[in-house]
Order: structure tokens, then C-alpha cells, then sequence
């Protein structure tokens, strides 16, 4: 059976299949089940062993055949081809802030081989330029993007969804088999003047393997294309200076014995970006004024998995560390004529979090109703410090301060399957949670504790036809970021004071989200070996949503009253809980394929509107609702992968996205909406019939060098022309 490098679709479409991040004894696969590319990252008895266990869930699932066709520099790259995700801040390599039916930065949660990568923010302002999923793409396997709220799996922060990313061991590279080799891989790219070299080192015995991982990706200035007021400079080409590189280290280690199998997963990162405009915001790019920002982070998991082949035992137990340290410098200084402002400092801050996850499933079967109980627990211990130095005055500071921040949770799921015709899930969980501060310890703490429960279920009226729905529900609770800030300094003019200080009573975010659709499956037609639709309607709602949008003040008889900017006389730019949000929309989705093509593309609308949102222009707090700004464009994805000959392969990939016109009035009146744009790429995949352990590729992005920029990104973010890209793998 032919290998299709889109197959995995097939559980995109179907709302059924419930992935989880745990590789399951890849080793054990047969042959076949290679060749098909089933990536089994599976989480109960269920999963894949019956395909008739169908779970209402909307999830994607990227496979490395399409990362490594499309020749993705960036683990990002592959993301903004699936319904409803959209990447902004993200006009240079390395950067991007990744969002999920407009829920970014916090709101989402992401997840490598089990372990929790954070998007840092206070509030809706991320504090790091790296994007957080700062891997190399070349040693991932699989990447599962769940669209929705999901407290029940993932605790605080999966309003908006999960992404989870599954890297490769050693016998993802031989075919199950005993085996060792070295696999030697290397790329460039055109526009953004991207090199980059790995090397993987592997050995598998039946019980054992062992895969080392070391890749190098470099980046220089990018070559973007202009837009003047009048719209017409398209494919004149202009300089971004750019300077980026990225050190990616891993080593896994897979053990299996009589006692249960046993995982250790070793990451180290280091990313730097340079020669950035201040706040890298393009109004700053001319003058002499520029920043950079290092991002290093290190990783360690041990994880034991006993699978007794008794119904009462499924025990999978983790323990992680992560320790994250962001450094960035300012150097130069901002000319408004004829004052001039120095800036000239560092500032840094490092994250460390602990951890425990702890799981038991205990399987059912009665008649036609089989399922399984999954027991839960976790443990979290994290920390947060910051510093600045003024090398100005010689100064050291704080914004953050010092804090820590404890969580212990609890629940129960279930998942189960009566006969053909229904499949159901449901479950409940429990997180306590205690933040406080070094610095700030007269604000005392913050701590509170929320349940979430999900119930979901998906009919079977004919083999062709699926009925679902799906109720979820999820919070965040806030961050040591936002709980705990305090400065005050000069702004705007000199009688204006702005401020932001520590916050210990916000409440959690929480929301409630809601989904039904239906999905088509038809096999064996005519002109169609599978041909697979998917509709989905959704809507969440977010109660006490955190936002660092500034309130305005004066002071009148010793007391703060809203007021317009120009009569306003101090700006609180504290975290505040302000209200009320909602995310609603539709996402289609379609795959097909006969003989040697695989097709798909999807759709995705998302409207976003807000209650309780600070008026920037006239002072004032709207309690109306309104559209939110951070929701995607309306979006068009296609692809298709044909099999030209058994040695080479064409991939084409398009994007549509609409104009952005759904937005505050205010900001319509002042013309911030923002125009779509269309991608084309195009990729060839060769594998040499004289030597079968080389592979060539080579693409085009933006086939039309296209003048854009992704929303809610400003216009003048202008993103890579034309890219023009090579790349080989040899496997000794």
C-alpha cells in the first residue's frame, strides 16, 4: 500500500479519534502499519486498536511526511495550514506567537512529548519575542492541533485548544526493527537567507533505543515586499535586517522491560534574534536604536508506562523539569527632534517549573459496551524572577519581581463505545491553585480553585453518516506575570503619570464551550478510494477575560474618574479582569484521494466580540458588546500530493485570506483593517532510485511574492517575498 503523505488527515475529518502525547511501543508496529504512517501516540486500550470508538473532538493531526515535503525551517510553518490557527508577530525567523480561534499567548496549550511549553504574557502582551515552540521541525513525528477547550486534559490555559508536538526515537528510524545508522540532513532558503545542518544518531536493539538529535539553523536579513498608500509596490523588494540562530540538542532514551517500559527525554534549545527595531515595531526601523533577544531552554522528562494486560492496570506515571531563561538588550537611543531618548539597558527573566503527572485506566466491557476510566493527578511547582539593568544609571530593578506559583489537580475520564452506533466521553476535573510573591508580599496571595467537566458523544445512524456534540468546559487561572508587576514612570507628556501595579485579587478566566457538526465518510467510490467531509459549529464564552488594555484616569476631589486621553492624567496598565468574551464560528473540512492523490482543504470563519473593554480613545469603559480585534481573517487552505512516479513527488499548497473588516468602530473610522492575501508553494520530493537513503526536495513560497501580513499583525509587518528552497537527507 502506498505511502500518502496527507493519510493522517483522515482523523482530522472524522471527529472521533482521541490522540494523546504518549508514544506507544512504536517498535511493535508491523511493516504494514509503517507503510500506512499510523502514528500511534496513543493514551488508552481504545485508540486506534477499535476504529469504531469515535469521539467528538475537532483535531488535526500534521504528519512528518508533510513537514519534511514542505521542507518547514520553522515548527510554525506547518501550523497555518489547519482551520482556525493563525501565527502573528512573526515577520522574522524565529518569532511568532501561535493562536487558536483567536485565543493566543496563555490561552492555548502546548506540549512536547509531554511537557508544557509556555507563550509568556501578562495578559494579552507576550513578554518574549522566540516563539515558544523554539524546535527544530526536522526531528518531530507528529503534531496534534485539538481546536476547542479542553480543561479536562490540560488544566489551566486550553481555552482556546492544545497543540502537542511528538519528536522522534530511535525506532521511528527503523521501521521497528533492531537496527542503528546515522541520518545526515541539510536545507537553505532564499528570502530569509536560512542554513541549516542536523544529524541523528541512533541505535534500537528490540528493548532498547537510544536517539540522539543535534540541528543548527541560522537566519539572515529577510527580503519582504513594501506596500505604499496607494497599494502598487508590489514585488519591489526591500531589506528587513535580520540576524537569528537556532541550536537544537535531544536525546531520547526508550526502555523496555518486564516491569514496564521506561522514557527519558533530554531538550536543550538555544535561540538569539538580532538586530531588531524597538519593541520590534516597524515605526522604530529607522532609527539608531536596535534589540536583541536569547531564549535558552533546557528540558528533562522521566516517564514509566506499565501496561499489565489486566483491565484494572494502564499506570503511566512523569516527572519533568524545565528551566526557560529569556535575556534581552536595548542599545542606542530614539530621536523625536530635537529631544533624544536613551535607551541602553538588559533585561531577563527565568521560568522554572516541576512536575508529576500520575494515571491509571481501568477497562470495561459488558455485552456490545466496552470503555475505559482513566484516574488522574498532577503536581506543579513553577518560578518566575525578572531583573533589569540600566546601564544608563548604573541600576539594577524589577518589573516582575520574584514569585512562585503551586498547582494540584485531580479528575476523572471516560471514554466508551456501545456497539456501532455511539460512542461517548465525559469527565470532570479539579485544580487548586496558590500564587504569591518575593517582592510584593503586603499584596498577599492569590488562590482559588475551579472544577471543569466535558461531556461529549458522537451517533452512527449509517456507516456513511456522523452525528456529534460536544460540551466543554476550562480556566485560567492568572499568571505570576500578570498578578505581580508594579512600576510607575512619566508618559505622553509630562503631566501624565502611567502606572501598573500587582493585581492579587484576579479571579481565573473561565469558559464554557460548546460544538456540534457532523461528518461524511465514503470509501471505495468511483473516481475515490476516501472521501471524507467534516462541518463544525462552535461557541465559547469566557467569563472574567484578562486584558493589559489601558484605563484611563483624572483625578477629581482625590478620586479617579474615566477620562478621554487628552484630559486624562494618569494610565493604569494593570492586568484587569474586564469582562465577558466570545469566539464563535464554523470550520469545514474536506480530504480526498484516488490512486496516487491525495487532496484536502478546509475552511474556517471565527467572530470574536468583547463586554467590558476599555475605550483607548475616549477614556471611557464599553459595556456593550463589540468586536474583538485578535480574531483571525476568514480563511481558505488547499493542498494536494501527487505521486508522479515511484520517485518523485509534487506538493502544492494554498492559502485565501479574507479582508479583516470585523472590528471595533473606532479603529474602522481610523482605517486599521486589514486586506487578505493569497499564497501559493509549490514542492518536489525526489528519492534516488540508485541510492535509496537520499532524498532531494526543493519548493517555492509565495510563488507570487505576494505582498501580506497575518492579522492582527500591523500592515507594515510586511512577511517574506518569494522563497526559494533546497534540501537533502542521507541515512548511512
Amino acid at each position: 500500500m502506498k505511502a500518502h503523505p496527507y493519510s493522517l488527515l483522515y482523523y482530522a475529518l472524522l471527529p472521533f479519534l482521541s490522540f494523546h502525547a504518549v508514544a506507544e511501543d512504536i517498535h511493535k508496529k508491523t511493516e504494514e502499519a509503517t507503510k500506512l504512517e499510523v502514528i500511534q501516540v496513543i493514551g488508552t486500550k481504545l485508540d486506534l486498536k477499535q476504529k469504531a470508538l469515535e469521539i467528538p473532538r475537532s483535531i488535526t493531526v500534521i504528519t512528518d511526511k508533510y513537514i519534511e515535503d514542505t521542507q518547514a525551517s520553522e515548527l510554525t510553518d506547518v501550523l497555518m495550514q489547519t482551520p482556525s490557527i493563525s501565527v502573528n508577530n512573526n515577520d522574522r525567523p524565529l518569532m511568532g506567537d501561535i493562536s487558536i480561534r483567536g485565543f493566543g499567548n496563555e490561552r492555548i496549550n502546548l506540549q512536547v512529548d509531554g511537557v508544557n511549553y509556555k507563550q509568556y504574557s501578562d495578559g494579552s502582551n507576550t513578554n518574549g519575542y522566540i516563539s515558544p515552540l523554539d524546535l527544530d521541525p526536522s526531528v518531530v513525528k507528529a503534531v496534534e492541533v485539538t481546536r476547542g477547550a479542553d480543561g479536562i486534559s490540560a488544566g489551566s490555559g486550553a481555552i482556546g485548544g492544545q497543540i502537542k508536538v511528538v519528536t522522534k526515537n530511535a525506532w521511528d528510524y527503523t521501521a521497528g526493527n533492531a537496527g542503528a545508522g546515522v541520518l545526515v540532513r541539510a536545507g537553505m532558503g532564499d528570502v530569509d537567507s536560512m542554513r541549516r545542518g542536523g544529524i541523528t544518531a541512533y541505535y534500537a536493539t528490540e528493548d532498547l533505543g537510544i536517539a540522539l538529535h543535534a540541528n543548527r539553523r541560522t537566519f539572515g536579513d529577510v527580503e519582504v515586499n513594501p506596500r505604499d498608500d496607494e497599494d502598487s509596490l508590489r514585488g519591489q523588494t526591500e531589506i528587513l535586517k535580520n540576524d537569528g540562530k537556532n541550536d537544537d540538542l535531544r536525546l531520547k532514551l526508550n526502555l523496555e522491560t518486564p516491569i514496564g517500559r521506561f522514557d527519558s527525554d533530554t531538550f536543550y534549545t538555544n535561540s538569539k534574534i538580532a538586530e531588531l527595531p524597538f519593541g520590534n515595531n516597524t515605526n522604530w526601523i529607522d532609527q539608531p536604536l536596535n534589540e536583541s533577544e536569547t531564549g535558552k531552554r533546557l528540558s528533562q522528562s522521566l516517564a514509566y508506562h506499565l501496561d499489565s494486560h489486566s483491565p484494572w492496570v494502564n499506570l503511566q506515571a512523569q516527572v519533568y523539569y524545565q528551566d526557560y531563561q529569556r535575556v534581552r538588550e536595548q542599545q542606542g537611543k530614539i530621536i523625536l527632534n530635537p529631544t533624544e531618548y536613551p535607551f541602553d539597558k538588559k533585561d531577563t527573566f527565568e521560568d522554572k517549573s516541576f512536575g508529576l503527572n500520575l494515571s491509571n485506566g481501568i477497562s470495561h466491557e459488558v455485552n456490545h459496551w466496552r470503555g475505559e476510566v482513566t484516574l488522574f493527578t498532577n503536581l506543579d511547582y513553577s518560578q518566575f524572577q525578572d531583573e533589569e539593568f540600566n546601564r544608563l544609571t548604573n541600576t539594577n530593578g524589577t518589573y516582575y519581581g520574584k514569585s512562585q506559583g503551586e498547582t494540584f489537580a485531580f479528575g476523572l475520564r471516560h471514554e466508551s463505545d456501545y456497539s456501532t452506533w455511539l460512542s461517548t466521553e465525559a469527565g470532570f476535573r479539579f485544580d487548586s491553585y496558590q500564587n504569591e510573591s518575593d517582592n510584593y508580599p503586603q499584596f498577599g496571595e492569590n488562590r482559588d480553585n475551579a472544577w471543569s467537566a466535558n461531556a461529549g458523544l458522537t451517533i452512527r445512524p449509517t456507516d456513511w453518516l456522523r452525528l456529534y456534540g460536544r460540551y466543554n468546559e476550562s480556566f485560567r487561572g492568572p499568571n505570576l506575570r500578570e498578578l505581580y508587576k508594579k512600576d510607575e514612570w512619566i508618559c505622553h507628556r509630562p503631566s501624565k503619570q502611567c502606572y501598573s501595579e500587582p493585581q492579587p485579587d484576579l479571579e481565573a478566566e473561565n469558559s464554557r464551550n460548546y460544538e456540534v457538526g457532523f461528518g461524511l465518510v465514503f470509501n471505495e467510490l468511483a473516481y475515490a478510494d476516501r472521501l471524507l467531509f467534516k462541518l463544525n459549529w462552535f461557541d465559547t464564552q469566557v467569563e472574567n477575560y484578562i486584558d493589559t488594555a489601558p484605563y484611563m484616569y483624572k483625578i477629581v476631589d482625590g478620586q479617579k474618574e474615566p477620562a478621554s486621553p487628552t484630559e486624562a492624567t494618569h494610565r493604569d496598565y494593570s492586568s484587569k479582569n474586564i469582562g465577558m468574551l466570545y469566539s464563535s464560528g464554523i470550520e469545514a473540512e474536506l480530504t480526498y484521494q484516488y490512486n496516487n492523490i491525495d487532496m484536502f482543504a478546509n475552511y474556517s470563519k471565527v467572530k470574536m466580540d468583547v463586554e467590558g473593554m476599555p475605550n483607548f480613545y475616549l477614556g471611557t469603559i464599553e459595556d456593550i458588546r463589540q468586536p474583538y480585534n485578535r480574531a483571525p481573517q476568514d480563511k481558505i487552505n488547499l493542498g494536494i500530493s501527487w505521486q508522479l512516479i515511484s520517485q518523485l513527488r509534487l506538493s502544492w499548497t494554498s492559502s485565501f485570506a479574507m479582508d479583516m473588516t470585523r472590528l471595533p468602530e473606532a479603529q474602522l473610522k481610523r482605517e486599521m483593517d486589514a486586506e487578505g492575501y493569497q499564497l501559493h508553494s509549490v514542492y518536489l520530493t525526489y528519492q534516488a532510485p540508485w541510492l535509496a537513503s537520499l532524498e532531494l526536495r526543493a519548493g517555492i513560497e509565495n510563488l507570487m511574492d505576494e505582498n501580506y501580513s497575518v492579522w492582527p499583525d500591523d500592515e507594515e509587518k510586511t512577511l517574506p517575498g518569494r522563497n526559494y528552497k533546497l534540501a537533502l537527507s542521507y541515512q548511512f
